[in-house]
């Protein structure tokens, strides 16, 4: 059992063993995993507008999610950040030209008209929890304030190393709950 620690320490101790994690063998299973239990997910199927971000190396790799949703004919939008913590969702076609942020989150390289009715919103974050739904991200809140705006269906893919039964972090009034998540099956007590 992880005891509660302030979100600060949190995220620096996970991040670690999200890094750590990235160069185990169990990671690319565990990302195949939820990759084939997202695709059977309802939510999944039967959104049309789907939002995203390219993952970095310590999140869950939803490269292959990714393909399975354009030969399926859904429309797929970038999150694309903005001064003043803001987030919105651009239409991402296959070959358009892609540039990597400061922060190494890849981005859409040419602005165009955001379109935030989205379906669906694969949100990701350090580390979920089945109690409240609860999340915690990096630590900008682009997630929470996006979705104290708009109204979208939210699901997280939860690999062994980012589940906690029981959240390690303090939960605040504007931490935004999920709608679901998407747990592996190997994933246990922290």
């Amino acid at each position: 059992m992880t005891a509660l620690m302030d979100k600060k320490t949190f995220r620096s101790w996970q991040r670690q063993r999200l890094t750590d994690f990235a160069k185990s063998p169990d990671k690319k299973q565990q990302d195949q995993e939820l990759t084939a239990l997202a695709l059977e997910n309802p939510m999944v199927q039967q959104a049309r507008k789907i939002g995203l971000t390219i993952p970095m190396p310590l999140e869950v790799d939803i490269s292959g999610l990714i393909k399975e949703l354009r030969k399926e004919g859904k429309e797929l939008y970038l999150a694309k950040c903005h001064p003043g913590w803001q987030l919105d969702f651009l239409k991402w076609d296959e070959d358009a030209p892609l540039m990597q942020t400061k922060f190494g989150v890849w981005e859409l390289a040419e602005e165009s008209e955001p379109d935030n009715g989205l379906d669906l919103l694969f949100v990701p974050g350090l580390a979920f929890s089945p109690a409240g739904k609860s999340r915690i991200g990096f630590g900008g809140g682009y997630y929470d304030r996006f979705l104290a705006k708009n109204s979208v269906q939210t699901l997280a893919l939860v690999n062994s190393v980012m589940y906690f039964k029981t959240p390690a972090w303090p939960r605040e009034d504007h931490d935004q709950a999920m709608d679901d998540l998407i747990i592996v099956k190997e994933a246990g007590d922290e």
